[in-house]
């Protein structure tokens, strides 16, 4: 009798939990059906054929020819790939895993015109976790070997390329951000002919930063302003770049003035401020009488700090300041009319 009991408890658990798995993959297709169904002027997602495996333990949805377009907001793009898989488990129903390794092709509208990008990796994952409203509890993103092409011609690689994203604890309207790349390289005869002679790779870029009072839904060209009027920050808790000879570390905070160009107070600690304004120079930012007048300046502050330079950094009225010398000029991040749309 005992053994009839168990058997009969294992089947009704088997069962159980068969209809559970059969129910979250009929969501979920249902879901992915109506999206692509949903189809608006601002947005659609398109795919040719989806499969939904891993029974018993996980939902794995296997989508070939998958393409995402957003025509609306400041910088409207699509993006489309051979296959991508995504990966949830029954306990774990907000947390899903997403393989992007592969080929992917994505086109930016800029200035009215389409510019397509190809982007390859060795290897890709994505990892999202939800709440139970739906909101974002935190992104990642690692790519390794990331190679870009435009216009067929191989333009950028890398080593690695990770971004992470989370709601930043204590703040209603605030965003954790995380990106670093290691040895980040232009591929000879990607760099503009202004900057022929530069170094061509950067063995670190690292930024951590809290981006605050940011708005609800999705981020347009309109609320970036409003993000501006409302005293939206970005807050720089450490970036760090090695390119060339060159070494920098940089903390403080930044917005938009009325003109949608950055302002703010920094510091920074520079080793190899002498490339930084060769760059400068050499990219048309600053004038080579300005470089030399600031090269004095800074020389003498750096070799009081043991050739490093330690000095503040302002960002003002569309001029960035080292200190007390002005060396770049800042043009503003969108148009004014682009702000209006």
């Amino acid at each position: 009798m005992r053994y009839y009991l168990l058997v009969g408890t294992i089947a009704a658990l088997a069962a159980a939990w068969s209809g559970g798995w059969i129910y979250i993959a009929d969501q979920m297709r249902a879901e992915i059906q109506r999206l692509a169904k949903q189809k608006t002027q601002g947005q659609e997602l398109t795919y040719r054929d989806m499969e939904i495996t891993g029974f018993p333990f996980r939902v794995q949805v296997n989508m070939s020819k998958p393409r995402i377009v957003v025509r609306g907001g400041p910088l409207p793009f699509s993006w489309e790939t051979d296959q991508i898989k995504a990966v949830g488990h029954s306990w774990q129903p907000r947390h899903i895993l997403f393989d992007l390794t592969g080929q992917h092709q994505l086109a930016v509208n800029v200035g009215r015109q389409w510019r397509k990008l190809i982007l390859q990796n060795g290897a890709a994952m994505a990892s999202v976790e939800t709440a139970a409203d739906g909101k974002l509890e935190q992104l990642s993103l690692n790519i390794n070997k990331p190679w870009l092409r435009y216009r067929g011609v191989s333009v950028l690689r890398g080593a690695r390329l990770q971004f992470h994203a989370r709601p930043a604890p204590g703040q209603s309207n605030g965003m954790d951000l995380a990106l670093r790349a290691d040895a980040l390289e232009v591929i000879e005869g990607a760099l503009p002919a202004g900057l022929i002679g530069m170094p061509r790779t950067a063995r670190l870029v690292d930024l951590q930063a809290t981006a605050t009072g940011l708005p609800g839904g999705a981020f347009t060209a309109g609320q970036l302003g409003r993000w501006r009027d409302d005293g939206g920050t970005l807050e720089i808790t450490a970036f760090r770049a090695q390119w060339g000879d060159m070494e920098i570390y940089v903390t403080g905070s930044l917005a938009l003035d009325n003109e949608m160009r950055p302002i703010g107070a920094l510091t920074a600690r520079i080793k190899g401020h002498d490339e930084l304004l060769d760059m400068l120079v050499v990219g048309g930012m600053m004038k080579k009488n300005a470089a030399a007048a600031a090269r004095a300046v800074l020389g003498l502050l750096a070799a009081a700090g043991g050739g490093v330079l330690s000095v503040p950094v302002r960002l003002q009225d569309g001029q960035l300041f080292l200190g007390p010398a002005p060396v770049a000029r800042l043009g503003p991040l969108l148009q004014n009319n682009a702000e209006r749309d």
